[in-house]
């Protein structure tokens, strides 16, 4: 299994295994892979609020991924981003 985070105009694909992880795991995973794919510094804080199904359903941290989503599903972040003191929150759609 695997799914497809936004993070702003950035997606990145997460390798899921059999998709019994948990949500939490996923942002993990996600925001890991969203930092090298565009670079950031490592100082950049990236805070994200939650994750929402393609459907626009909010994901709960403690599911079970394969409960709450299939194979190749899209899945939106709200995050902040913030280097220092500034911050930008950004919605993905």
């Amino acid at each position: 299994m695997k799914v497809t985070v936004c993070f702003g105009r950035t997606w990145v694909v997460v390798p899921c295994g059999d998709g019994r992880m948990k949500v939490f795991s996923l942002i993990q995973q996600a925001v890991t892979r969203y930092r090298k794919a565009i670079a950031k510094d490592p100082n950049c804080w990236i805070q994200v609020h939650r994750l929402e199904h393609g459907d626009g359903g909010i994901l709960n941290l403690d599911d079970i991924l394969c409960d709450v989503a299939d194979d190749k599903d899209r899945i939106l972040s709200v995050t902040n981003i913030s280097v220092g003191t500034a911050g930008d929150a950004v919605r993905s759609a």
